[in-house]
């Protein structure tokens, strides 16, 4: 649950597997008022190699190389 809101967010999580939890927390925060200004990550496991939400593409501390095929 969010308190509807005005501001600026910076989305933070510790590691970016598919991009459900970021997307989920990215519209929630959308939804309650916020600009969602950017998406970061600690660890991208590179699951969803392009994943974006709406415009936004995240930004990784750490980036695993992508699985082989």
């Amino acid at each position: 649950e969010m308190q509807p809101g005005q501001g600026n967010v910076l989305l933070v999580d510790d590691v970016l597997a598919t991009g459900g939890t970021m997307s989920a927390s990215a519209e929630l925060c959308a939804r309650a008022g916020y600009e969602v200004r950017a998406l970061v990550v600690l660890i991208d496991l590179k699951l969803a190699p392009d994943y974006r939400w709406r415009d936004y593409s995240v930004r990784a501390a750490v980036t695993y190389p992508a699985p082989a095929a």
